[in-house]
């Protein structure tokens, strides 16, 4: 029996370690793309490349967020009752109703383009949001193939999907960015085209995955109880709908962004300022949270499981450590970023004027909290898709979005605070939706993460490293370049970090033993002491 509960165990780690380990790669070339393309066009095409993106975003998120979700909860389900031949026809049923939502998602892009870009202020966006208008449906095709091998807990697919969108996107999008250069506009144009095609290549490459993972199976031995079709899609629009709404979060919050910077801002480059806040800003705050995003992928087919065999006490154990795990992955991100925000800036774009750097290094600091708000939020939205309460996350979604708007609304208006009313009211949205999540996690779900080890201990941790770092990056920054600095820094304060996890006992030996990436690690440091 501890043998089965360990497997099933390191089968969720895996899946969480292979997702994290895909989802670092892809921003890590996203990021590599952004800097020579930010450098390239600087920040007004970045406000124009950023334009499409919260709408796009938002489409996406209404086409595709729900259902992936739902249909890796239905197949994990399917298989832990034994049902293979019922979980292949889920994924058939969802695919047909993802086909459809990303067809209409296509033709109002594209037909409402120039109506689009005239609201959100900049006409010059118009092509861009034709041009990435075929995507929604490539995105919405993809996304039934990543909840079908979620659910099977094979999350290799989906890893290298997203690695292999991000080589597409930045092979076409930097060429073609190049080669119009110092038109603007089209060279953003080109940049939009090279995510169209990347999503199309990530498309052809799991039909082929899927195709060859086919003829390795065992021939499927039909149940006795019949598939009904009617009511698996009522269960995947049942279970997708709010999961839809509670992962509007991010593209509602861009959204307002791009509608209310321009708006409100009474400076002759708005445009320059979102780009700055959408670009280098939004890509070092968006990088950090890649490393839980697999937490949270995971946790839902993993906790199901447990719930569809009755093992509450497993999904609760399963769910405090996804908690725990969060904190303290998302904690020294959020530390460091605030920390080192000016060198990392400086590092990744230094294409940019100095000012704009600047600009973008302040915004890091005031945002940078936020990384930790948003981890949490995934997690805990997980958790509670997992296990069943679908609606809870979507109440806590419009709290923080309305107060992000009224924020976002005062404090954009006011000349002194100007474009940082930005970074300030998404934080303060990110805690919102955070706090209701995991209250209601503790109130309602009844899973209780001791707070001596879920908050305390990680965050004497990263204090610790906090001012190892303040102490010692002005001396670093006297005698080495910058670009050596940051990595010096960076590496330093993991070590730091480490090495007060282990003096303060954050895991216990069997919980270092499960950590991804750095379990043996950990545990063989745990021994030692």
């Amino acid at each position: 029996m501890q043998k089965t509960i360990n497997k099933k165990q390191n089968g969720f780690l895996k899946g969480v370690f292979v997702l994290s380990v895909g989802g670092i790669v892809a921003k890590l070339i996203g990021a590599f793309y952004r800097i020579p393309l930010t450098n390239l066009v600087g920040s007004y095409g970045m406000g124009l490349y950023q334009f499409v993106f919260p709408l796009f975003s938002l489409l996406l998120t209404i086409s595709t967020a729900g259902i992936p979700v739902a249909v890796s909860k239905l197949v994990a389900e399917k298989i832990a009752i034994g049902r293979r031949d019922h979980s292949d026809k889920v994924f058939k049923t969802a695919l047909g109703l993802l086909a459809l939502f990303g067809l209409v998602g296509s033709v109002v892009l594209f037909a409402f383009a120039d109506g689009i870009s005239a609201l959100q202020g900049n006409v010059d966006a118009s092509g861009a949001y034709k041009i990435i208008s075929p995507a929604v449906f490539f995105v919405c095709i993809i996304s039934a193939y990543r909840g079908y091998f979620q659910g099977l807990m094979q999350m290799e697919p989906t890893a290298l999907s997203q690695v292999v969108e991000q080589v597409v996107k930045m092979a076409i999008g930097l060429s073609g960015a190049i080669a119009f250069m110092p038109d603007v506009v089209k060279s953003i144009n080109f940049a939009i085209l090279g995510v169209t095609a990347s999503e199309l290549v990530a498309l052809l490459l799991l039909v082929v995955i899927k195709k060859f993972a086919n003829k390795k199976q065992p021939v499927l031995t039909k149940t006795k109880d019949a598939f009904n079709t009617k009511s698996t899609i009522k269960q995947l629009l049942v279970l997708c709908l709010p999961i839809t709404m509670s992962g509007l979060i991010i593209p509602l919050t861009q959204l307002v962004d791009s509608v209310l910077v321009l708006n409100l801002l009474k400076v002759p480059n708005a445009t320059g300022l979102y780009g700055v806040w959408a670009g280098p800003v939004h890509s070092l705050l968006n990088m950090p949270v890649v490393l839980t995003l697999g937490i949270s992928t995971a946790i839902v087919p993993a906790i199901s499981k447990h719930y569809a065999k009755g093992d509450d006490v497993g999904a609760k154990q399963k769910a405090n450590f996804a908690i725990k795990l969060t904190m303290v992955v998302g904690l020294p991100c959020s530390l460091g970023l605030i920390v080192l925000a000016q060198p990392v800036t400086q590092l990744l774009y230094g294409g940019l004027p100095f000012d704009e750097i600047l600009l973008a290094s302040d915004m890091v600091r005031v945002a940078g909290v936020s990384v930790l708000f948003l981890s949490l939020v995934q997690t805990g939205t997980a958790i509670l898709q997992a296990g069943g309460r679908l609606y809870a996350p979507v109440v806590f979604l419009f709290a923080s979005t309305v107060v992000k708007t009224l924020l976002s609304v005062v404090l954009l208006s006011n000349k002194d605070i100007n474009v940082f009313g930005a970074p300030v009211s998404s934080v303060i949205c990110y805690f919102v939706a955070c706090l209701g999540d995991l209250l209601y996690i503790v109130r309602v779900q009844k899973i209780k993460p001791r707070f001596n080890e879920v908050v305390a201990k990680p965050l004497a941790c990263g204090l610790v490293m906090t001012v190892f770092l303040l102490a010692t990056r002005s001396l670093f920054a006297k005698f080495l370049p910058n670009s050596v600095c940051v990595l010096v820094l960076v590496c330093l304060g993991v070590v730091v970090y480490l090495a007060m996890i282990v003096l303060l006992g954050v895991f216990d030996k069997k919980e270092a033993s499960k950590v991804p990436v750095v379990g043996r690690f950990l545990q063989k440091l745990y021994q030692e002491k």
